[in-house]
């Protein structure tokens, strides 16, 4: 990639997104339906581990890098991707299908991670020595792992449309799209950011997370116009419960950032949009009204961000 990256690579990172995640839809399908993966399951602990390898690149690097700025792009990764999911990707999911059909067992992982969230804030009000932070960040992913125990199996996936071997090799492939495309479509928005003068926490907070938060949201999409709308909601709230869990520990032992009011604004944001589709979860259908809710609360942050700067 070369050192000031253009429009040439933002297009060709969004095509290699884009096809991935067609890519990755139906062979992740055909493989969790071979290996006997329920849709709760496969949405909820399985793809969030695949589809977040770009995520997990650009927080680490912003965690290891140097200079100030690594601080805020990794809080804006961990705070902004949920709060992404919450009011953006969930409700495009829903309008684009008309409404989404769930296994209410999926409101267990939806509740989980209302209550888990705010927890991104714990390396920013955090203190004590290595040994208190290494048993918080322990206490986390203890948490994590919990809730990948008790992960709802959900309805049983549709027949494979692929054999184990393809599914297996197109999906490494489609894994491997999805890491080298974020990372040119996020060099790429920086770029454009860069020439148009938009603010940095803008940037760290919504842009970045809402190119990374690309593959997972399409290839939602993708399942719930194929009638998968278990698997849909499962992947995406999957995605989020890493965030409130196994991201802020991993930054609790390595770079913890300082506590800011739009850090917990965000938060709020998106505890309010994900509490409000987690009681359309419990009743087994996301309908128009949630997909507007959560845009509302994009709208109100978008806004704050606005005052703020």
């Amino acid at each position: 990639m070369s050192a000031s990256p253009g429009p040439v690579e933002l297009g060709i990172g969004l095509a290699l997104v884009l096809a991935g995640s067609l890519a990755y839809s139906t062979s992740f399908e055909s493989l969790a339906s071979r290996l006997g993966l329920g849709q709760g399951v496969a949405g909820v602990i399985v793809s969030p581990l695949l589809t977040s390898v770009p995520e997990l690149a650009v927080f680490l690097a912003a965690l290891l890098g140097f200079g100030s700025g690594g601080a805020m792009v990794a809080e804006g990764t961990v705070i902004g991707e949920p709060l992404v999911i919450a009011t953006a990707a969930t409700p495009a999911v829903v309008a684009l299908t008309g409404g989404l059909h769930v296994d209410r067992s999926l409101a267990r992982p939806y509740i989980a991670f209302v209550a888990l969230f705010p927890l991104v804030l714990l390396p920013g009000t955090l203190e004590g020595g290595r040994v208190t932070r290494a048993l918080v960040a322990a206490a986390l992913l203890a948490s994590y792992a919990a809730l990948a125990a008790l992960s709802p199996t959900g309805e049983g996936m549709p027949e494979p449309r692929l054999s184990m071997s393809a599914s297996a090799t197109i999906l490494t492939a489609s894994v491997a799209a999805f890491a080298l495309g974020s990372r040119l479509l996020v060099a790429g928005v920086l770029w454009a950011s860069g020439v148009m003068g938009l603010d940095p926490l803008a940037v760290s907070s919504l842009l970045v997370p809402a190119v990374t938060a690309l593959p997972e949201s399409l290839a939602s999409l993708a399942w719930a116009r194929r009638g998968v709308g278990t698997l849909a909601a499962a992947s995406l709230v999957g995605e989020q419960v890493l965030y409130a869990t196994v991201y802020p520990a991993i930054a609790i032992l390595v770079r913890p950032w300082p506590l800011t009011a739009l850090s917990a604004a965000g938060v709020v944001a998106t505890e309010a949009a994900m509490a409000v589709v987690a009681l359309g979860v419990r009743r087994g259908r996301l309908g128009p009204g949630h997909a507007l809710f959560g845009l509302s609360c994009l709208v109100a942050y978008v806004l704050l961000l606005g005052l703020a700067r």
